[in-house]
């Protein structure tokens, strides 16, 4: 394919140079962006034409004849320590009066007022104004906050950019769905609009109606910012709305969860979980009335999964019924890659490429060309093991117009992109293993198992971005599924199923692992053939006596200090396994577990060594922390592991965990690479192999083939070898 396939941004400005690019990055389709408007002419670039459209913002005068339509937010003051009988408390302290706007009316009804430190509700409270409530009877030198309703006067989203781009534009305020005759307006505004651009092919919304958590402190500066979060829904109305249609009397603490607030990180209330459940189907069943209004009038409806997604998440159950033509994502990795790739009910996906084609994210040719160059090659594994339907960028076309190298990058990538598709066939490579990726959440998380957005490792669940990282480039088959799913469905699909993440945190699993149905399940499953492998936290929780459930499947058990120097004998480090063979163990970096974890049953192959300068004494442990270990269970495996860095080494190793903990050990040799920085991928319709060298230099690579025939060759650095059979 020499064409198409690609989306492109313009602006009225800049026609001829946008026709010019059209032609040379073979593109069919482009766009427009924030700060710029399209031409007037459309039909003369003969490409499709997608114009972003917001529901809930950017309709200023309907906003300001209508602050009651605007949307809310559930927040928490700060924690504030009593010294008398008496506390006053300025529950706008820390966050942005730009933004939020403390909503006063009925707060009797909704506020809530908690001593932190015994976590009792105090109902003797009342509010001064001027952001002020007082809380009588306090106990002295304990801490207390309220939880409160605010109206949300300026779209967060756009906070951060007014600012850093020294905008003057008219600032947006959100409208909220929740409310009929709001919702009526949107519709009938979207119906005009319509109208009166026919030219506009694809509409791309932006995203529907409710944003992730992002509460500021200043206009630069953010307290909050989760991608995952539902406490942007909140409102008085949402609230009589759920207890209206579901019976059941939410209150402001199950969304502000303690300060958690209701993002994925904790397992929610009941209440809370029903609450994000009725969310969704709302979002879901307006976001159908604007689509169907779009194929109305003949055009296609795009999701942008960014701004406003909340209710309309990708993997939530009600989405497929939206009738959505296409998602578009921002992926910056193969993990990214995935998520979006995976995406089910939409008629085809696209990727927007990092950088976007503004000045301060693309500020000249070799920085540019550096960028997008370091993006496409941690896409490049994404796209081989399931490639997205689309690619395309964002920013001002006039910004890298003249950016010779950079220009000529796009084209490489565009044309690389285009051959992986054909060859890929949207179906991606032939995988050889399936694993089911456990969490409370299950299908809802997949490919977004950690953090606060989508692609951040900052946080302490740095071991599950290496998981994902390494799964998003091998020939794995993987589901997400939540524990509930693995009480109550069969398990025999799955070649091994893992569980990872921090303890107490819902992808963990936290109080589930109290479960006996649960841990009973995956004791059979493994003892009857099965695989399990554990990262980090496996089955976590003090319960009954010990820590990790999981002991006895796991051959390995965490000290948490509550037993009285439970002695163990030296344990042995293996220093020759399956799982490390033809891998450069010094390219292996182990995220150490945190306290001790020693071997029940298991047999260690890796482990942090004391390293105190004094002489263990016969009897005693003479290893701190179990990095990495295996145990055999009746008929099946396991695998512990404390968590790792990544590395081309680490992400083979995880392959190779999984090989042996499915009793597979002989895939070795099947569309197989012995060289850790050179990935492998075999299409059967197409029976072709892509081998794909990660890394700066040129790499030489053994390969065996689908029928275990073994060839040799050189892959230069980055280069996909494609090879018939």
């Amino acid at each position: 394919m020499k064409k198409g396939f690609v989306t492109i941004p313009t602006d009225s400005t800049f026609i001829e140079e946008t026709k010019e690019m059209i032609e040379f990055w073979g593109a069919d389709a482009i766009r427009d962006c924030d700060g710029v408007s399209l031409p007037k002419d459309l039909k003369q670039f003969g490409t499709d034409v997608y114009k972003a459209y917001f529901i809930v913002r950017e309709d200023h005068e309907y906003a300001k004849k209508h602050p009651e339509y605007l949307q809310c937010s559930a927040l928490s003051s700060k924690r504030v320590l009593a010294t008398s009988n008496k506390l006053e408390i300025n529950i706008m302290e820390d966050y942005f009066d730009g933004e939020f706007e403390v909503l006063e009316k009925d707060y009797k009804k909704y506020w809530q007022v908690f001593d932190r430190t015994s976590g009792e509700e105090i109902k003797d409270f009342e509010y001064l104004g001027n952001n002020i409530v007082l809380i009588n009877n306090t106990v002295p030198f304990h801490q207390y906050s309220v939880n409160f309703f605010a109206k949300i006067i300026w779209d967060p989203v756009q906070i951060y950019n007014y600012h850093v781009n020294n905008w003057t534009c008219e600032k947006d305020m959100d409208l909220d769905p929740i409310y009929p005759e709001a919702l009526n307006h949107m519709l009938e505004r979207l119906e005009s609009w319509l109208i009166a651009n026919p030219d506009v092919t694809v509409i791309r919304f932006t995203t529907f109606f409710y944003n992730f958590f992002i509460a500021c402190k200043t206009g630069t500066v953010q307290r909050y910012w989760d991608w995952h979060n539902y406490t942007m829904t909140a409102s008085p109305k949402m609230f009589e709305e759920f207890k209206n249609d579901e019976g059941i009397d939410i209150k402001l603490e199950d969304i502000i969860n303690q300060g958690y607030y209701l993002g994925k990180n904790a397992i929610p209330t009941e209440n809370a979980r029903k609450y994000i459940d009725y969310v969704q189907r709302k979002c879901c069943g307006w976001a159908k009335l604007f689509v169907d209004l779009c194929h109305k009038y003949n055009r296609k409806a795009m999701m942008f999964d960014g701004d406003h997604r909340i209710g309309v998440e990708p993997y939530n159950p009600y989405f497929k019924n939206i009738g959505l033509d296409a998602v578009v994502g921002a992926p910056s990795n193969g993990i990214y890659i995935q998520q979006i790739a995976n995406i089910e009910g939409v008629k085809y996906t696209e990727g927007r490429f990092s950088p976007y084609f503004f000045p301060n994210e693309c500020p000249g040719d070799e920085k540019g060309t550096e960028m997008i160059t370091y993006f496409w090659n941690s896409e490049k594994r994404g796209m081989l093991r399931k490639p997205i339907d689309r690619i395309g960028f964002g920013g001002y076309l006039k910004q890298v117009y003249n950016y010779k190298n950079f220009v000529n990058k796009v084209k490489e990538i565009c044309d690389e992109f285009r051959f992986i598709k054909e060859n890929c066939e949207n179906k991606g490579c032939k995988t050889f293993l399936k694993v089911g990726i456990m969490s409370y959440w299950g299908k809802m998380d997949s490919w977004m198992f950690f953090g606060r957005f989508v692609d951040d490792y900052t946080q302490n669940s740095y071991p599950m971005y290496t998981l994902l990282s390494a799964l998003a480039g091998q020939p794995v088959d993987v589901d997400f599924i939540s524990f509930d799913d693995v009480i109550n469905h069969d398990l025999t699909k799955y070649d091994v199923l893992i569980n990872a993440g921090v303890a107490g945190t819902s992808r963990q699993g936290d109080i589930y692992w109290k479960k006996p149905e649960l841990v009973s399940k995956i004791r059979q499953y493994v003892f009857n053939g099965g695989g399990f492998v554990g990262f980090k936290d496996p089955s976590g929780v003090e319960f009954q006596g010990k820590y990790f459930q999981l002991e006895d499947v796991l051959g390995v058990q965490k000290e948490v200090d509550l037993t009285i120097h439970r002695k163990q004998s030296k344990a042995p480090v293996l220093k020759n396994h399956f799982i490390f063979e033809g891998l450069n163990k010094e390219e292996i970096y182990f995220l150490s577990s945190s306290s001790q974890v020693y071997a029940t049953d298991a047999t260690i192959l890796n482990a942090k060594e004391n390293n105190n300068n004094s002489k263990t004494p016969d009897g005693a442990s003479d290893i701190d922390n179990v990095n990495l270990s295996v145990n055999k269970y009746g008929k099946g495996r396991s695998v512990y592991i404390s968590g790792l860095y990544e590395s081309f080494d680490s992400f083979k190793l995880i392959y190779r965990i999984l090989m042996w903990a499915s009793n597979k050990e002989y895939l070795e040799k099947k569309c197989y690479s012995t060289n850790s920085a050179v990935d492998i991928f075999y299409y059967e319709e197409k029976d072709i192999y892509a081998l794909l060298n990660n890394s700066d230099i040129t790499q030489k690579v053994i390969f065996y083939d689908k029928n275990g025939k073994m060839r040799e060759l050189d892959i230069e650095a980055h280069l996909i070898k494609w090879i018939k059979n």
